[in-house]
């Protein structure tokens, strides 16, 4: 018990700790990308979407205004089997120059980017969600990198805004710690995995990936590192979307992630190979110990419960778990309204995180997933 104990509690301080420490003291001595503000390639921006009609002209007049040169953007909508008012909406900015590409049935989000992109001509491609508002220079921030031939994927910086009150502090925190890491590990080499809703790539290195892949975004842009270029993270590229409205969204969204992320990993998509270790040690490290992290917090905790008796360092342990779990639990559960504060945000996320994470696992160990689903509300 106390082997796994300590095997536990060493396997939590070095994803959270130790890891970030380490990709901090490495990366000082990487040198950083070269820039070109005045690089302006033709680009096809790719707006996948499914019944959208409530965001979708919002998102198109924001696509429009971006400072970049209208010539030299292409702007299509990859409508998935949408039966609301979506194709409607994408018609009516047909004169502006927006290109609506339907699809039918219904097959999910890598099913239409794998349809669409072929039928785009831009140099680079940036791929986008209906809900995510980019600010003006945002599309300019991102394609600056493409001037030096090494990087084949920028990924920018999406903001949430309005997410549900009860996680809304600590999810930003959580946030932060996620993009400090991206910034980490661009100057090493590459990040790992993608935000969906705002990258860019080289066309030439966008690879069709099975239509049965939940996780689109994360698998495209491993590919991309995979195959020895740099995929690095951009906060000055900027982008807005609402973020979920209730926990049980976030639960529900994150379940499906780890899932697709472990569902990749099962079927060898976007794996890094043995000839890019420092790539597949961030895999390993920021992704892989992450989607198991449930097991060795339970383990550390089932320990404690054994070693407890008579030893007043593990009962100390044991209480400390008991603490923290119960300060997730009281805000979770609200009971009169109270919630613990601050003090209990923290432990909220990150319970929320590794539940979700625990569910993701029992359900990609258990039955595939749909490439479809519902979305969140927006």
């Amino acid at each position: 018990m106390r082997v796994i104990f300590w095997l536990s509690v060493g396997l939590a301080a070095y994803v959270y700790a130790g890891y970030p420490l380490l990709l901090a003291a490495a990366a000082r001595w990487r040198p950083r990308t070269r820039l070109d503000e005045g690089h302006e390639p033709r680009v096809s921006l790719v707006i996948a979407a499914h019944n959208e009609e409530k965001v979708l002209g919002e998102k198109l007049e924001n696509s429009l205004a971006l400072d970049y040169p209208r010539e030299r953007l292409e702007i299509v909508v990859a409508s998935d089997g949408s039966d609301d008012g979506t194709n409607a909406v994408a018609r009516g900015f047909a004169d502006r120059g927006v290109r609506l590409h339907e699809i039918a049935p219904r097959g999910g989000k890598t099913r239409a980017l794998n349809l669409t992109v072929p039928r785009t001509s831009g140099a680079i491609l940036v791929l986008s969600d209906a809900n995510t508002m980019y600010r003006p220079d945002a599309i300019r921030r991102l394609v600056r990198h493409f001037a030096d031939p090494a990087v084949g994927a920028v990924s920018g910086d999406v903001r949430l805004v309005d997410s549900a009150q009860a996680y809304a502090a600590s999810e930003g925190l959580y946030y932060r710690y996620e993009r400090w890491l991206q910034r980490l590990e661009s100057r090493l080499g590459s990040i790992v995995g993608a935000d969906g809703a705002m990258y860019a790539l080289r066309r030439e290195l966008f690879t069709a990936v099975p239509s049965n892949v939940v996780v689109d975004d994360f698998v495209i842009s491993m590919n991309v590192a995979c195959g020895g270029a740099r995929v690095i993270y951009d906060p000055e590229a900027v982008a807005i979307e609402q973020g979920t409205l209730s926990a049980r969204e976030e639960f529900r969204r994150k379940v499906r992630i780890v899932a697709g992320g472990l569902q990749a990993l099962l079927t060898g998509q976007g794996v890094p190979p043995l000839r890019r270790p420092l790539l597949l040690w961030s895999y390993v490290s920021h992704k892989l110990l992450r989607w198991l992290m449930p097991l060795a917090l339970a383990g550390a905790f089932a320990a404690s419960v054994g070693l407890a008796a008579g030893d007043r360092f593990y009962t100390a342990a044991l209480v400390a778990q008991l603490t923290f779990y119960a300060a997730a639990a009281l805000r979770g559960s609200r009971i009169g309204g109270f919630t613990g504060g601050r003090a209990s945000a923290v432990p909220y996320y990150f319970c929320l995180v590794n539940g979700a994470a625990l569910a993701g696992l029992w359900r990609a160990m258990t039955r595939p997933q749909a490439a479809t689903w519902s979305r969140a509300t927006r």
